[in-house]
């Protein structure tokens, strides 16, 4: 595997996650314990579907940290917004074509994290 993509996708659900603590918002809190679920069903679906397809991922030492940052709930909403443009631009960079199926979870994911940048702007 590209371990670079299931490196980025943890990142992403962990830095969901610390935020779903640290905001002050309950409706950012509720739509990111949804998304972390979501995140969690489809990164364990993913990297199980591209394990059957190209082994075990090989994780070099530049990957080997995931590291998150406080996030507060005004820079909230640039985290998804960069997570869209990471899995629309460089994610199908790391597949080939024939990979629909994994492009399938990818979009998943996405339509996961669009549904939570909605819900953040309800009052």
């Amino acid at each position: 595997m590209s371990a670079e993509i299931l490196h980025v996708l943890l990142i992403l659900r962990n830095q969901v996650k610390l935020y779903h603590w640290q905001t002050f918002s309950y409706g950012r809190h509720k739509a990111t314990d949804d998304l972390v679920s979501n995140l969690d069903t489809n990164i364990d679906k993913f990297t199980e579907a591209y394990m059957g397809r190209y082994g075990r991922p090989k994780f070099s030492a530049s990957l080997g940290k995931l590291q998150v940052y406080d996030i507060t709930d005004v820079r909230a909403p640039k985290l998804l917004t960069d997570a869209i443009a990471w899995l629309t631009k460089r994610f199908p960079k790391l597949l080939k074509k024939e990979d629909t199926d994994l492009l399938n979870i990818r979009d998943e994911i996405l339509g996961d994290i669009q549904q939570a940048r909605f819900l953040f702007t309800l009052h």
